[in-house]
């Protein structure tokens, strides 16, 4: 049998990461001390073709004011193509709900670059969640459904995803491959009672 997972972009997690670190980088900024921040509402931060980032979600998925996506994988780069094929070369088209803390990707351009800032010096010290869910037609041609949950956190410099990031906890449910669980020791999304230390 064949799992979503064994089919999605062949590597799964990782290409899912690239992709939405695709869509989440509009040409970051890094914040700048002050109370002088623009907003979403003011109509000044652009994304990185150069438009306004507008309050509510947008066509791709994202509502970068509410720090959250709500789409499919076609839209985590923010490009609609029908480009995003598994590893079997069938589009895959799964939903896809991400939340964000401030700390991973702020809403608010506090430098007067007109980009979203990420931290006072460009690292997201923050967590993220993807619940990816979608069916399958598994190698006997039964449909399968999965569902795979993924918390993602800052833990500083050694980090064994990115250098600086680990994945706190996954949970995969698969009808036609199966289920496991992974938790990093840190419970929850917090790390020494935040994200500023290490």
């Amino acid at each position: 049998m064949t799992s979503r997972m064994a089919r999605v972009a062949g590597g799964g997690l990782l290409t899912l990461l690239a992709a939405i670190v695709a869509g989440m980088t509009l040409g970051l900024g890094t914040a700048a001390a002050g109370n002088n921040c623009a907003t979403i509402q003011d109509g000044t931060i652009l994304d990185a073709a150069g438009q306004a980032i507008s309050v509510g979600y947008d066509a791709y998925g994202y509502n970068y004011q509410a720090h959250s996506y709500n789409g499919t994988y076609d839209g985590l780069d923010r490009t609609l193509d029908g480009t995003y094929y598994g590893s079997t070369g069938d589009f895959v088209d799964d939903s896809v709900q991400m939340k964000w803390s401030n700390d991973w990707l702020s809403n608010t351009d506090c430098n007067g670059d007109n980009k979203l800032d990420r931290s006072f010096d460009g690292i997201s010290r923050g967590w993220l969640t993807n619940h990816i869910s979608g069916d399958y037609l598994d190698g006997d041609g039964v449909t399968q459904h999965y569902t795979d949950f993924v918390k993602i956190g800052w833990v500083g410099p050694g980090g064994s995803l990115w250098g600086q990031y680990e994945v706190l906890q996954e949970v995969y449910n698969d009808s036609g491959g199966g289920s496991f669980h992974s938790k990093f020791d840190t419970p929850g999304l917090g790390l020494n009672d935040g994200w500023t230390t290490s």
